[in-house]
């Protein structure tokens, strides 16, 4: 009777405890809000100490990155814990234990436990990894190239988070340099929208400001060049201008839609390093699986992490996006490719993604293949067999009853039929739209690319910046 007693007690004792984790924003991108993501609860009683404590957290981070990352956490670990903090109390994991006992933390009522990764004060990227979901080996390698080079590129389809990538490595830089966070500490040029004239001129009164200034706390630290056309001929641009001397220029981040062919006679130490992003590769074809078990589990709700048939609909959803991926390769230009931001949207309930998903198919998925279908036959004729997509998908549909919704999805005709199908309005007609870009979908976006350096560049981890930590 006694120990049931006591059992009870304990149980009334008990205070589930919400984990989060936090990521700090410098607050140099205006449009980037500080984010704390949800990871798990834990139990906190009267009998617990500081280590049981440590071990919980430990475990729901662990439990956490392994729901994200099923293949390999992010080659993230109980060990990227800096430290967590309940209310005033901070708590350094391997430091000395705080007087206060964890359950006198929760007496004013439970409250939320926030976990601080290691960032670069422990000469660690793992707080930057968590955040963009990119594979450590790979924001390590991206980081090496930059600290090494000064100079990169980043090149591939849109919509693959590109754009993302760059303020999150400038950001990186910014707070690498300990410098104050200014207005222009990052200056960012839309080629898309600006002159290369004006870049030129840019670049050129930035040298001679370097020149003239013992100090560079007044010269950007970091120049973002968005949507280059001719990265090789920006290149020559940018050797040209930029004739301070090199340890004092800019660090400067390109992005491209185009695939990027480099002159082979530029000096090594002028030109700038590649990182290609695709999405048959690491990390942006694992991106969509790892965005979507965090959506899955940061609603919070208890039961969509037992519900069989919403984690059936998540886990089609990368299986959908690599179906559309290999029609277009089939049938359209490299100028169409898919990017993974037209289901960043999706809800975490069966039903609302049934509507989300009937309304995506037929007025943007569909006009988007339809496009992209006719830009193939314009430039490559007929290259293959004509497969319409719906039949995959209405064959494939994952949520229960899902024989009724199969007739509300539009077909894709073959290019040479014309542009409407059955059941398809004329005034639906497409018109090339691009896949929203990663910056104005959902912050987290992002983050995709991939590896594949132009062979002449590639350089060995070893050779690397060895200031940077390795795993």
């Amino acid at each position: 009777f006694f120990a049931d007693s006591l059992s009870l007690s304990s149980q009334r004792d008990d205070h589930r405890v919400r984990v989060v984790i936090c990521v700090a924003d410098l607050h140099v991108f205006k449009d980037v809000k500080q984010q704390d993501f949800f990871v798990g609860t834990v139990r906190v009683n009267g009998r617990m100490d500081w280590p049981m404590l440590d071990s919980a957290v430990s475990q729901a981070f662990k439990v956490y990155i392994a729901k994200v990352d099923p293949t390999s956490s992010l080659s993230l670990s109980t060990d990227s814990i800096y430290s967590y903090s309940m209310g005033h109390i901070k708590r350094v994991l391997g430091g000395e234990s705080p007087e206060t006992q964890p359950s006198r933390c929760m007496s004013r009522g439970p409250s939320s436990i926030t976990v601080a990764l290691k960032g670069l004060k422990e000469k660690c990227v793992d707080s930057l990894v968590f955040e963009t979901l990119i594979p450590k080996p790979m924001m390590q390698h991206y980081i090496s190239l930059l600290l090494k080079h000064r100079r990169l590129i980043l090149s591939g389809p849109s919509g693959t988070g590109k754009s993302y990538l760059a303020s999150r490595l400038a950001e990186y830089l910014v707070d690498r340099s300990a410098r104050e966070v200014t207005d222009g500490i990052v200056v960012t040029f839309n080629m898309h929208r600006q002159s290369c004239k004006e870049l030129q001129l840019h670049l050129s009164n930035l040298a001679n400001q370097i020149d003239r200034e013992t100090s560079t706390s007044e010269v950007p630290l970091v120049v973002i060049l968005d949507d280059i056309h001719g990265p090789a001929s920006i290149s020559e641009l940018v050797n040209g201008a930029l004739t301070c001397k090199y340890h004092k220029c800019p660090y400067i981040i390109g992005t491209s839609n185009q695939p990027v062919k480099m002159i082979a006679n530029h000096g090594l130490h002028l030109s700038f390093r590649m990182v290609t992003f695709s999405n048959n590769v690491e990390p942006a074809n694992g991106f969509l699986v790892r965005y979507l078990h965090r959506k899955l589990m940061e609603s919070e709700d208890e039961k969509n992490l037992t519900n069989e048939d919403l984690i059936r609909v998540l886990d089609w959803v990368p299986k959908l996006w690599y179906q559309l991926h290999a029609f277009l390769e089939k049938h359209s230009t490299s100028d169409f490719l898919i990017g993974p931001c037209f289901f960043l949207s999706c809800p975490v309930t069966v039903e609302e993604f049934r509507s989300w998903f009937i309304d995506l198919w037929n007025h943007s998925i569909i006009p988007y293949l339809q496009e992209g279908a006719k830009d193939g036959i314009k430039v490559h004729g007929q290259k293959a067999v004509w497969e319409d997509p719906v039949e995959w998908v209405r064959g494939t549909l994952p949520w229960p009853s899902a024989q009724q919704d199969q007739a509300k999805l539009f077909h894709l005709p073959p290019p040479s039929i014309g542009p409407s199908s059955p059941g398809q309005p004329c005034e639906e007609r497409p018109h090339k739209e691009t896949p929203p870009s990663s910056m104005e979908s959902d912050p987290l976006m992002a983050m995709l690319l991939k590896l594949q350096e132009a062979a002449n560049y590639i350089e060995s981890p070893e050779k690397e910046d060895q200031s940077l930590p390795k795993l």
